[in-house]
């Protein structure tokens, strides 16, 4: 992952063209909230926007906005960014209380005096007004913060958006120094801290309604981890909506931000994303899926679309022409029932899917079906075949033209569903004769297998 510097930390949320403030007549101007932190006795602060009609007789639901790393409790107050606007649009329509905390720092990252805070603060809201439900969202840091806080207060939340945030703290590399300080250690000292506040590791305990918004070309905070954890809510039967956008950086839109926000609210409505009607229930899928019962295995970016990389050394003959593969063996017995490839864009015409035993011998071959669309392709063995642990196998399928590759993919095997996805090979030569076994920068190559 590309590292970032805090003298960029200002950009996590980017900058976007200024929008005109949309009507807030149902929410009031935010005023400064000073309170006693009860974890350290520090003054600590939040701003607080009413609705204009406010009843203290009344039921309200409460909306919490985390602001992105670099920023402060006016974020979701005062800011023009799209994001923010959505924010103050949001708790207008449904005149809600709004709450914008600083949540300790300007890089807190939702660390444990962090959550104590936002738990005092709830608590305390409880008391001072009539509070139905807490909806708890955030971008950037803010929506990595939000899932984080939903994870350890499960019984607090009943409704989170995450926008471009992450959930996986012993994978994110970026903020590191900041992360630290707001954790009380780095992740090698105290991994298990990482994990505590890494939401992918507790899908279990996210019972709540959940949106998502990632960008396929976020650098900041990749998107990696809430696809996966988006995929995994799904199989949980969880309220689950992901606005995934494959050419998507680091921002997302304000119809965007309110079709997230609308869905954590309430499920069951239909949705409008991107001029589109989309149904709430099931989600929008990130990116076709194979319809067998195990997860993809070695695709590093699972449940992301991998960028397209046209082959720019044509091989012998000049073709053009490039074998890809993945070498890989499983943990358990077991029958292999596809073999698989992501199509890049650009590329067409007739394939056929290998499998190669350890000696490099062609022990299958399997016709995969045509599709001038990118995306994954499965080619299903008619009879399931066989395999065991001590043994070592390369799929792989020839490329015409153009193919998709991460570098970095596999610098360490990647294990997933028993399976495990040894490295990323490619030949040039004697294609489909051969298999494939050179490797270059650890790439995945996004060749995968499903295995029952």
């Amino acid at each position: 992952m590309q590292k970032i510097s805090i003298a960029k930390s200002f950009c996590l949320l980017l900058a976007l063209t200024a929008v005109p403030e949309l009507c807030h007549g149902a929410l009031g101007e935010p005023r400064d909230v000073t309170f006693k932190a009860a974890v350290d006795g520090t003054d600590q602060c939040y701003m607080e926007m009413l609705p204009t009609d406010f009843d203290k007789n009344k039921k309200y639901d409460l909306i919490i906005g985390l602001h992105g790393h670099g920023s402060d409790r006016k974020q979701f107050a005062t800011d023009t960014r799209q994001e923010c606007s959505a924010f103050r649009e949001f708790a207008s329509k449904y005149s809600m209380i709004a709450i914008t905390p600083d949540y300790r720092a300007k890089t807190s990252w939702m660390g444990p005096k962090a959550e104590a805070d936002l738990v005092q603060i709830i608590n305390d809201l409880k008391k001072k007004y009539q509070i139905n439900r807490v909806f708890v969202m955030g971008g950037s840091m803010g929506g990595t913060s939000a899932l984080t806080f939903a994870a350890l207060h499960p019984d607090m939340v009943d409704g989170v958006t995450s926008l471009n945030g992450h959930a996986n703290h012993l994978e994110y590399a970026n903020f590191q120094d900041a992360i630290s300080e707001s954790f009380g250690g780095t992740k090698d000292k105290i991994p298990l801290e990482y994990k505590k506040r890494s939401a992918e590791y507790w899908p279990e305990l996210l019972v709540m309604p959940i949106a998502f918004t990632a960008g396929g070309n976020d650098k900041s905070v990749p998107p990696d981890s809430v696809l996966r954890l988006a995929e995994i809510l799904k199989k949980l039967n969880r309220k689950v909506l992901i606005v995934y956008r494959s050419g998507g950086e680091h921002s997302t839109s304000l119809a965007d931000s309110m079709a997230a926000m609308e869905f954590m609210y309430d499920p069951t409505k239909a949705l409008e994303i991107g001029g589109k009607p989309v149904p709430a229930v099931p989600p929008q899928p990130a990116v076709p899926t194979p319809k067998a019962t195990s997860a993809p295995v070695a695709v590093a970016n699972v449940a992301a679309e991998p960028g397209d990389w046209a082959a720019s050394q044509p091989a012998s003959g000049g073709s053009g022409k490039v074998e890809l593969g993945l070498k890989f063996s499983v943990q358990k017995d077991g029958k292999i029932k596809a073999l698989r490839f992501y199509q890049s864009k650009g590329e067409s015409g007739a394939h056929a899917m290998r499998l190669w035993n350890a000696e490099g011998k062609l022990a299958l071959t399997v016709d995969a079906p045509e599709s001038k669309e990118p995306g994954w392709i499965s080619a299903v063995v008619p009879e399931p075949f066989a395999i065991k642990p001590a043994e070592t196998f390369t799929v792989s399928y020839t490329c015409n033209t153009n193919y998709p590759a991460t570098a970095g993919g596999f610098k360490t095997p990647i294990i997933r569903a028993g399976i495990t996805g040894i490295a990323g090979v490619y030949s040039t030569t004697d294609l489909g004769q051969k298999a494939p076994d050179k490797t270059f920068n650890n790439m995945n190559y996004f060749v995968d297998v499903e295995i029952e």
